[in-house]
């Protein structure tokens, strides 16, 4: 057997060795059956990210105030139904911060239920929020359209279909029930600034929004390395995987606060 061969064969063995591990109840919903599909959409998006300013050069920014409107609050909608089934979650069955397992029974009052309806929707959401890329393509914003924004909105999709694919519920019920809420706090805010310039004078808590999103992380980063530090049956290397991924973006974000806020203070 030649070496790329056997080297195929290692990567394949790999492969069914994890998606054997994989909950087979999530296995009925769209896109979880493999990551093939997920792979192809990140792709196309990240596709329409660096094409998509090409394409719009010789074009005018479309209007879309309406759109963004509808958009938003749409989008505050959905964060709310999803922060709204893991606060039922976590106050029917309970969550312990430093040590919450998977119910692979699901014997929780809920857990049955909700948890994975609570985990696909948040998923999905990741999904749809590439729409935000598309509008400021479409718009012809290319500076909002920077690496943090393309990292966190990537990373943060396949982030969410490996919890929800490998560990529904437990730990990973921290990360849906404060990002959703974050998110119901920041599409509010974008969808206030789409009906236009009067609605300003509202818009001054920007910052704060900013800050409770670097709140989020730190919040995040302490759980999961606590859980990990802890004699926790939770797998350790979904622990890890999210803490150090957390970190990443706390970093990504304390730049962007530090040149949005701090470096522009010292300028005027």
């Amino acid at each position: 057997m030649s070496v790329g061969v056997q080297t195929l064969e290692t990567i394949k063995e790999w492969y069914n060795n994890t998606m054997a591990q994989a909950d087979p109840r999530v296995l009925g919903f769209p896109l979880m059956q493999g990551p093939e599909r997920l792979a192809m959409v990140i792709a196309l998006y990240l596709l329409v990210v660096t094409q998509g300013p090409r394409v719009m050069s010789p074009f005018k920014p479309f209007e879309l105030s309406r759109v963004l409107v509808v958009y938003n609050l749409l989008m505050v909608g959905l964060s709310t139904y999803i922060f709204t089934l893991c606060m039922t979650i976590i106050v029917g069955d309970g969550f312990n911060f430093v040590c919450d397992t998977v119910d692979r029974t699901l014997s929780g009052k809920y857990g049955s239920t909700l948890i994975y309806e609570a985990g696909w929707w948040f998923m999905f959401m990741k999904i749809i929020e590439f729409s935000d890329t598309m509008f400021f393509i479409l718009r012809k914003k290319f500076g909002h359209v920077s690496f943090l924004h393309v990292y966190h909105h990537s990373t943060m999709a396949v982030m969410s279909w490996i919890g929800f694919k490998f560990v529904p519920g437990g730990q990973t019920i921290m990360y849906p029930t404060v990002n959703s809420f974050i998110h119901i706090v920041m599409y509010l805010y974008y969808g206030l600034a789409a009906m236009g310039p009067h609605m300003q004078k509202y818009l001054w808590w920007k910052r704060y929004l900013t800050m409770m999103q670097i709140s989020q992380f730190v919040l995040l980063i302490a759980q999961t390395g606590i859980n990990a530090m802890s004699p926790c049956e939770f797998p350790k290397i979904f622990s890890y995987t999210v803490f150090f991924y957390t970190i990443t973006i706390l970093i990504l974000f304390l730049n962007f606060y530090r040149k949005a806020y701090l470096t522009k203070k010292k300028e005027q």
